[in-house]
């Protein structure tokens, strides 16, 4: 059962990196491995622990590290390059830019459906469906941008940030 479920989200996410903002498709096996990783919540990896035949599958939580950074560092520059702004006023805009809430709106907004290629334990679904909190999908948008940054550097991962988040900073 779980390597069916592995192998059908393999062909979901190779899929997903594909379309926009990504681009992405012609990704090796390390390439998809990282970007699978981006978008299986911990939910997931905690049950595939605990099957008959255990699997151990990395969350996307070092990833999200990393993409948080990334993703900050990215509208700390925007701030200074595009705003007047004094320190503190800069700081409330670039947590403004950040907040998992503007970053979960913007995702769903621009089209990207990472909720359903998400890896998510039972508790987070209903049915076929995954139910994924705004938390989780903005965790998932900076782990993917952190799989970015690490296989494609900060310009592709910038450029990413920009075509998605963009409207949020005008």
């Amino acid at each position: 059962m779980a390597s069916d479920e592995i192998a059908a989200h393999r062909k979901k996410v190779r899929e997903f990196m594909a379309r926009a903002p990504f681009h992405r498709r012609s990704l090796n096996e390390d390439e998809l491995s990282l970007y699978c990783s981006a978008l299986t919540h911990d939910s997931y990896c905690s049950e595939a622990l605990n099957l008959p035949e255990p699997v151990l599958l990395p969350s996307y939580e070092r990833l999200e590290f990393l993409g948080d950074a990334v993703l900050e560092f990215i509208a700390c520059e925007f701030v200074y390059k595009h705003t007047t702004l004094e320190e503190g006023s800069m700081t409330d805009f670039k947590q403004d830019i950040v907040a998992n809430k503007k970053i979960s709106d913007r995702v769903l907004s621009y089209g990207l459906d990472i909720d359903s290629v998400m890896l998510v334990g039972h508790g987070h679904r209903n049915g076929r469906k995954n139910i994924v909190e705004e938390n989780m999908r903005a965790d998932s948008f900076e782990a993917l941008i952190g799989a970015t940054y690490v296989l494609c550097g900060m310009d592709e991962a910038k450029r990413i940030v920009t075509e998605v988040l963009a409207p949020s900073v005008d």
